[in-house]
């Protein structure tokens, strides 16, 4: 509906609030009441894909990553809003969060990405690209090459699949962003119908709301779920009568979350496949980080170690002590995002750990 020369794309109830969304005709969409929409901008090649009226477009996958996302991490992700873009390569698209780019990639519509997931499959015809999730060797293949790729053992996947495991990630890793105070606001509100005590113990007389969404935030930051509102909270509870550093906090809340921090790493059989950090590089950390010449070789050493993975289905894990293991992790999220970092008391005592090899400064 337009009306003075706006575009009313959308309305949604929740919790008493009345959100819009509104886009000028000639303009950039413009975001009102202080809420921050994801955005995803498809080139003109791309509109197919999402064609609401269409079942199994990008327009259905996008609704079911929110609902994916909301189970695994706990919290309730906002409504994408999809338009096309006519400054975008025609099979290109982008995301943007607070209307930053987080992320693009390109697409071949009618054509299929081929992946070798084993490094060890014939050749084949077909265009040369990067998977954009994950940043994998793939190649875009015909429809009629599809059932030969596949027959050679190359993992293949349309395009929506591709661009919808890529929107995963992507607002995976902006879960932090997109989880600010009104959205903390209504998880604690739910939780405080449920656990009255434990919420009104933790929220205003031990912690603020804002100390709270800093421990959630940092949590996520890691790809650490929140949905154990409960342990977090009662963890929150004691600890916070100690100290108010978020860090601190967010460290003494990862270990009571142990079992569930675990459960990401485990294989079918409870093993979890790690690295394990040597001992004098932890004492590196200790004090005060590495110089530039042992960070080169901690970074060495893990391209090395790093290799055992190939075959373990599972993600990769660095294991280290509990005192530096927030150290580690920011040095490694700046040079290897993606690599977890746990301490040994985030293991859980069930698991099993399966050590593939040393990462050390020497």
């Amino acid at each position: 509906m337009i009306y003075g020369g706006f575009e009313i794309q959308s309305f949604e109830a929740g919790r008493g609030l009345w959100h819009a969304r509104i886009q000028r005709t000639d303009q950039e969409p413009v975001v009102i009441d202080g809420l921050t929409f994801p955005e995803l901008e498809v080139g003109f090649d791309l509109v197919p894909l999402v064609d609401a009226s269409s079942s199994g477009g990008l327009v259905d996958r996008v609704a079911a990553i929110r609902r994916n996302l909301a189970s695994e991490l706990g919290i309730i992700l906002p409504s994408v809003h999809i338009r096309d873009n006519l400054r975008l390569a025609p099979n290109a698209y982008r995301m943007l969060v607070s209307g930053n780019e987080v992320g693009r990639g390109e697409l071949r519509v009618g054509r299929y990405l081929a992946m070798d997931p084993s490094g060890a499959c014939p050749p084949i015809e077909g265009e040369r690209v990067a998977e954009p999730a994950f940043g994998l060797p793939a190649q875009w293949v015909t429809a009629s090459e599809r059932e030969r790729a596949e027959t050679l053992g190359y993992t293949v996947v349309d395009a929506v699949t591709v661009a919808a495991t890529h929107l995963t990630e992507l607002l995976r890793a902006a879960a932090p962003d997109l989880l600010g105070r009104r959205e903390a606001q209504e998880l604690f509100e739910i939780f405080a119908r449920r656990e009255p005590k434990l919420a009104d113990e933790v929220v205003p007389n031990v912690l603020g709301l804002g100390d709270v969404l800093q421990v959630l935030r940092q949590l996520l930051r890691e790809s650490v779920p929140i949905r154990d509102l409960r342990t977090i909270l009662e963890t929150l509870a004691d600890a916070g009568r100690e100290t108010k550093n978020p860090y601190e906090l967010t460290e003494r809340v990862r270990h009571r979350l142990a079992r569930a921090i675990s459960a990401r790493f485990k294989d079918d059989r409870g093993r979890i496949a790690a690295l394990v950090l040597d001992p004098r590089a932890e004492e590196a950390f200790r004090n005060g980080g590495p110089d530039a010449g042992s960070a080169q070789r901690v970074l060495a050493s893990l391209d090395s170690a790093a290799r055992s993975f190939a075959g373990v289905n599972t993600p990769p894990v660095l294991l280290c002590a509990p005192d530096v293991r927030r150290a580690v992790a920011e040095f490694l999220s700046r040079r290897i995002p993606g690599l977890a970092v746990l301490a040994y008391r985030e293991v859980d005592p069930k698991a099993t750990v399966r050590t593939l090899g040393v990462v050390s400064a020497q």
